[in-house]
């Protein structure tokens, strides 16, 4: 398919999800933002052979209502923000990229969550049904963008998600221990690679291991 297409079976997705999910989730779990939505045909030299992870949003532009200008923002956001000093951005462009294009920017959940008083983390929310939906938005994503392989930079705290609602299998690699790099086998998606490792935040504080964890993945991407 051509971006173009893959973008509109992503638009054909994202409509029902966006109309109906907040009714999904219940008012009673507190703030959450809007949805990370995809927008590969706008988005600059796009590279869909790769799909890198994050955590979360810490609030997604909540004043838009409007879906379409919502998938807009996406590339708006990556073709302006990947020159930005942000360790992500840093991560996702120069540590595992290069000036050949741009990965597909995904997170393990899809709307943040921020409970009264608090810092925004899905790891706070009682109620785990961002959790499901976005699951489901997720495997739909990858099966029409078709990546050879995914990084999830969400570190070990995150692994629950991967786990128990994308049905990932873990599997530790000589290379590093389990919290700081592992594999994951997804369920219905075994032909692609994937692998977790700690946000680049911490990751950057790690010196030499940092080294060997962003070699061992372009290793992966480019081989």
């Amino acid at each position: 398919m051509t971006l173009q297409e893959k973008q509109n079976k992503l638009n054909e997705l994202y409509k029902p999800f966006f109309n109906n999910v907040k009714d999904k989730v219940g008012d009673d779990i507190g703030q959450y933002g809007n949805p990370l939505l995809i927008d590969l045909a706008k988005t600059n030299n796009i590279n869909t052979d790769v799909m890198i992870f994050g955590q979360e949003t810490d609030t997604w532009y909540n004043d838009i209502k409007d879906i379409d200008k919502l998938i807009e923002i996406y590339s708006n956001f990556l073709n302006n923000k990947l020159e930005a000093r942000r360790l992500f951005w840093q991560c996702f462009r120069k540590w595992l990229g290069d000036e050949n294009g741009v990965y597909v920017w995904n997170n393990l959940s899809k709307m943040d969550y921020h409970s009264n008083g608090g810092s925004r983390s899905i790891l706070k929310c009682p109620n785990k049904k961002i959790l499901e939906e976005s699951a489901e938005i997720i495997k739909k994503e990858i099966e029409i963008i078709e990546p050879k392989i995914i990084i999830f930079l969400s570190g070990p705290y995150y692994d629950f998600i991967i786990e128990n609602y994308l049905g990932g299998k873990k599997k530790v690699l000589e290379i590093a221990k389990e919290n700081q790099l592992c594999e994951f086998e997804l369920e219905g998606f075994e032909n692609i690679k994937s692998f977790r490792t700690y946000h680049p935040r911490y990751l950057n504080t790690k010196g030499d291991l940092k080294n060997k964890i962003v070699e061992f993945l372009r290793a992966k991407i480019y081989k």
